[in-house]
């Protein structure tokens, strides 16, 4: 069985033929990591807080194309390169995460594409027909 694949191009920079935004299998959708980068794939700031609120709005952008909404996240990934960020992104999570907040991963690495400071991928439930 094939299954086909989620390209948004409302807020997300096409991610070069290497994979695509999301994908979605047994009603669950599943997206590609996002950086706080815009149509363009430019980064539209460089302070932590302004790049993971792109990020969410790409991510949003990304499961309304699949047919789900950021209240349907069942899990989420995180990856920051700088421990002291960790506070600033918490803020915006937060803020822009809804309640109940999923399950969720944080990792610190050294780098990310791009020189984003954060990186975030989720994994949510698809919207079921009414």
């Amino acid at each position: 069985m094939s299954i086909p694949p989620i390209l948004s191009n409302q807020a997300c920079a096409f991610p070069a033929n290497l994979f695509h935004h999301a994908k979605v299998h047994n009603s669950i959708v599943y997206t590609t990591g996002q950086i706080g980068g815009d149509v363009s794939g430019r980064l539209v700031d460089t302070q932590i807080k302004g790049q993971a609120k792109q990020t969410f709005t790409n991510l949003a952008t990304i499961l309304e194309a699949a047919g789900s909404t950021m209240d349907r996240v069942l899990s989420a990934n995180i990856y920051l390169t700088e421990q002291a960020d960790y506070g600033d992104f918490n803020e915006v999570y937060t803020e822009l995460m809804p309640y109940p907040k999923p399950p969720r991963t944080c990792v610190f690495v050294k780098a990310l594409p791009a020189g984003a400071l954060c990186e975030m991928s989720l994994i949510a439930a698809v919207n079921e027909p009414s």
